[in-house]
């Protein structure tokens, strides 16, 4: 082999090129991951049920879901939370298991299940996994905090358009808060009741997306997930008809008000008010790329 090379310098020049090239291209086609995506054993199955409270998800959706899994014999440990409007049960392999085979098993026992409420969505079912964030993003400066989350759902938007972005989070972000304050004098000379209020307001806004109705203290808390209620709107809802006829409206009884809910987490950056986004890629986008995208 040695002599080969000294006789014939050309050839040995061109295979040590080739084998640079290889190295080369090799080194670009292969995944850069600094922190790669790790698959669990760990299914959970999510299932919709809106307007329903906590309680009515669990007693008609939560512990259905959870009967049909009960003696699946690769399941170890199964967990679940009913919150309003959803039912979420996690289910924890035993070591070893077929993930992908539980899984088959899982939608056949979800498929069995026929006392679901119809207004229930189907249950999906997903396989948990580890994202760790791409990039992290800090917005801050000498403005009032409102703004700063007004400006990160804009940045957020954009930031969805990229390739290879799955999911861009906002720490502290709120959601909108309509608040109905009521005098329980005025409902007692007009002779309403708070029910009477939360009744009309729930059956005059359907629309009101991923949204809830809540009651506290006497009085009425609505919040949409993202999208702001009308005051005016809720104002002009008809609670019932009036002495003379017309139509008594929950602006007269009620003062109706537009809030952003309590922050659960504040930002600081330096000193100064921020807010801060995450950005997650997607499974087959590369870490490196995505970074450069989002800078």
């Amino acid at each position: 082999m040695i002599r080969f090379s000294i006789d014939n310098p050309l050839i040995t020049n061109l295979m040590l090129g080739v084998v640079a090239l290889a190295g080369v291209l090799s080194w670009y086609a292969m995944p850069q991951e600094m922190f790669p995506l790790v698959q669990l054993d760990m299914v959970r199955v999510t299932t919709v049920f809106e307007g329903a409270s906590p309680e009515e998800v669990e007693q008609q959706v939560t512990l259905p879901v959870e009967d049909a899994f009960d003696n699946m014999t690769d399941l170890d440990v199964m967990s679940s939370l009913s919150s309003e409007g959803q039912s979420t049960v996690t289910l924890k392999l035993k070591p070893g298991s077929n993930v992908d085979q539980f899984m088959r098993d899982a939608r056949n026992k979800l498929d069995q299940i026929t006392d679901l409420p119809e207004e229930a969505e189907e249950p999906e079912l997903t396989r948990l996994e580890t994202r760790f964030p791409v990039i992290s993003l800090s917005l801050y400066g000498k403005v009032a905090r409102g703004y700063l989350y007004r400006t990160a759902d804009r940045v957020k938007r954009r930031l969805l358009a990229l390739p290879g972005v799955a999911s861009v989070g906002i720490a502290g972000d709120r959601d909108w808060e309509l608040w109905v304050e009521v005098d329980p004098q005025v409902l007692a000379a007009r002779r309403v009741s708070l029910q009477q209020l939360i009744a009309a307001v729930r059956d005059n806004l359907h629309d009101l997306p991923g949204g809830s109705i809540k009651a506290r203290e006497g009085d009425i808390l609505l919040r949409g997930k993202g999208v702001a209620p009308d005051p005016e709107r809720v104002r002009q809802v008809a609670v019932r008809r009036n002495d003379e006829g017309g139509l008594l409206r929950l602006g007269e009884l009620a003062r109706v008000s537009l809030h952003l809910e309590e922050a659960r987490t504040l930002g600081r950056f330096n000193g100064k008010p921020s807010v801060n986004l995450t950005v997650t890629k997607s499974a087959d986008a590369s870490t490196i790329v995505v970074a450069d995208l989002v800078r």
